[in-house]
């Protein structure tokens, strides 16, 4: 069985959160979409390289959009 990916997500104005790798994609194609217009196809190509490859997004100067891939282990 695959072990569910999280992350922890980092945003301007907001508290650090743990996000499974849908919440991130949904999160993520959100903004990506608002400030790149993509959407469908292009959109979730988009998003998938920015996960596979990155962990931020450039925003306006002075905010920022970050994530980082981390193991949550049950105790």
């Amino acid at each position: 069985m695959a072990e569910e990916l999280y992350y922890v997500l980092l945003r301007t104005g907001a508290d650090q959160q743990f996000v499974t790798e849908g919440e991130l994609v949904a999160l993520l194609s959100d903004v990506v979409g608002r400030a790149e217009k993509l959407e469908g196809k292009a959109l979730a190509e988009r998003v998938r390289f920015l996960i596979d490859t990155a962990c931020d997004y450039p925003l306006e100067p002075g905010q920022y959009f970050e994530w980082y891939v981390t193991r949550l282990e049950k105790s």
